[in-house]
C-alpha cells in the first residue's frame, strides 16, 4: 500500500475494556482526520470534551505506562494504541475515550491492528513528512539506555532486555518498523510481569485491571499462559518503544537501540527527537 502520502482511517473504529492500572470499564472510538492534525485524544466524558495532542510535551507520568495530561483531561496507557497507529502508518486520528485509560485489551496492540485492517486505511493527498536528522543522540540513566542513530533508508529498532530470571533472561529482537512487519512480528506481544511484584503494584494503585487475560504473568515455574513468541517480552518492549517515539508527532527514519530502558528513556528521546523539528527544516524530509 502506498505510503508516500498520509493516512487515516477508512471509518470509526469502537472497542471496549478495561483499563490495565485502573481496573475499570472504558470504551474508545477511533475516528478519521484530515491530514495534518495528527493524533489527538478527546476526553468525551468530561465537559467541553478537552483534547490532548499526542506529542511528547505532554507526557506527564511514565510510572508502568506513558500518560499524556493537557488542563483538566489525562490519559493513561496510550503506548499500545499509539504503536498500532505508528505500526501501520497511520497519521491521523482522533481517538474519543470515556475514561482516564484506553483499554488494555488483550495486553497487546493485536486488537486494533486487527480493527484497523478490518476497517481499512484511507490515502490522503497530502505527502507524508519523516523526521530525519543526521545526529547520534543517546540518553543513559545507570545500566539502561536508548540511542538514536541516523539511517536515512527507514526505521528499525533494537531492544535488549535481561531481568536475570531463569524464564526471562537475556533476549535481543531487532525489526523494521514496517506495516506487515509490525502486524506480524510485534503487535502480538502481550504486556507482562512478575508474579512477586503484583501485590506490590495493586498495593500502588497499579495493574487493578491486570489478569491471564490480558497479560503474562511470570511465575517461579511457568507462565499464566502460553507465550505467543518464545521472546515475546521483549518484542512487548519493542512495541511500547514504537508507541512512546510515535509521541514524536511524525513519522522518522532511524535506527533506535535500547537496552533495559522504558517508558520513561522512550519519551525522553521521543521529546529530544521532536525538539529537533523546531526551527530546523532540513530536520523534515518528504516521502519520494
Amino acid at each position: 500500500m502506498n505510503r508516500q502520502h498520509q493516512r487515516t482511517l477508512r471509518s470509526p473504529i469502537e472497542l471496549r475494556g478495561i483499563g490495565l492500572h485502573s481496573g475499570r470499564p472504558v470504551s474508545v472510538t477511533l475516528l478519521p482526520a484530515e491530514a495534518d492534525r495528527g493524533i489527538t485524544f478527546v476526553r468525551r466524558d468530561l465537559p467541553g470534551l478537552p483534547s490532548i495532542p499526542a506529542l511528547a510535551e505532554y507526557v506527564s507520568d511514565t510510572t508502568l505506562s506513558t500518560t499524556l495530561s493537557l488542563g483538566p483531561a489525562r490519559v493513561q496507557t496510550v503506548e499500545h494504541v499509539m504503536a498500532a497507529l505508528a505500526g501501520l502508518a497511520i497519521d491521523n486520528a482522533t481517538i474519543l475515550v470515556d475514561a482516564a485509560e484506553m483499554p488494555v485489551l488483550d495486553g497487546s496492540a493485536l486488537p486494533y491492528v486487527t480493527a484497523i485492517l478490518q476497517k481499512g486505511i484511507q490515502l490522503l493527498r497530502i505527502p507524508r513528512r519523516f523526521l530525519e536528522i543526521h545526529e547520534r543522540i543517546e540518553i543513559q540513566s545507570g545500566d539502561r539506555k536508548v540511542i538514536f542513530q541516523p539511517n536515512s533508508l527507514g526505521a528499525s529498532v533494537t531492544y535488549v532486555v535481561d531481568y536475570h530470571h531463569p524464564l526471562a533472561g537475556p533476549q535481543l529482537f531487532e525489526q523494521s518498523v514496517d506495516p506487515a512487519d509490525f502486524a506480524a512480528e510485534i503487535a502480538p506481544a502481550r504486556t507482562f510481569c512478575f508474579l512477586k511484584d503484583v501485590e506490590w503494584m495493586q498495593e500502588n494503585g497499579l495493574a487493578l485491571g491486570g489478569n491471564t487475560e490480558n497479560a503474562v504473568i511470570i511465575c517461579n515455574d511457568g507462565y499464566s499462559t502460553p507465550l505467543r513468541f518464545i521472546d515475546e517480552f521483549v518484542r512487548h518492549k519493542a512495541l511500547d518503544l514504537i508507541g512512546d517515539l510515535a509521541l514524536i508527532g511524525m513519522p522518522w527514519r532511524g535506527q533506535v537501540i535500547a537496552v533495559r530502558a522504558g517508558h520513561s528513556l522512550h519519551t525522553k528521546l521521543a521529546s529530544q527527537l521532536r525538539a529537533a523539528v523546531y526551527g530546523r527544516k532540513e530536520a523534515i524530509a518528504y516521502a519520494s
